[in-house]
């Protein structure tokens, strides 16, 4: 399961808020409910050139390499009336502050900034669409490994 599935399948469960995917193709459910989307992916400025060192794992080894990343999670929280989504948006807010933090540490997910609650309201037609929204930057890390051929022998004279 990705970060992002994870991340909203927990906020939903300790918030009881419904929580979607956004920018999906399915049925849109009545209001209240938020969704959450990547809206930067991958960012490595100031995260440094990563590690880079060699294992050895059962007489193999390996070159392996360390890279620290950061994502934004952006989320939007809509309701029937602007003071709703407010509230709704203040609960999930406080959600990425204090309330998942130990459940984002388990998923080795440090939270680095919650941006705050702004009001994304719009106007569609004839009425108004009530929604508020923040963003979440978080910092991941990620491991891969290679394996290295050892050299057995030297050739030589």
């Amino acid at each position: 399961m990705s970060i992002l599935e994870t991340v909203r399948k927990r906020v939903s469960k300790d918030t009881q808020f419904l929580i979607i995917p956004a920018d999906t193709t399915k049925e849109i459910p009545n209001l209240p409910y938020g969704t959450i989307k990547i809206t930067s992916p991958y960012i490595r400025s100031g995260e440094g050139q990563g590690s880079e060192y060699t294992q050895e794992i059962d007489s193999k080894t390996y070159q392996v390499r360390d890279e620290r990343y950061k994502q934004v999670f952006s989320l939007n929280i809509f309701a029937e009336t602007e003071e709703e989504s407010i509230e709704y948006a203040k609960t999930i807010h406080k959600w990425f502050l204090f309330f998942g933090r130990t459940f984002l540490q388990e998923q080795q997910i440090v939270v680095l900034k919650v941006g705050d609650v702004e009001s994304r309201t719009t106007f569609l037609l004839e009425s108004y669409e009530y929604k508020q929204g923040f963003d979440v930057r978080i910092r991941l890390s990620e491991q891969y490994r290679r394996e290295i051929e050892s050299i057995e022998t030297i050739g030589g004279m």
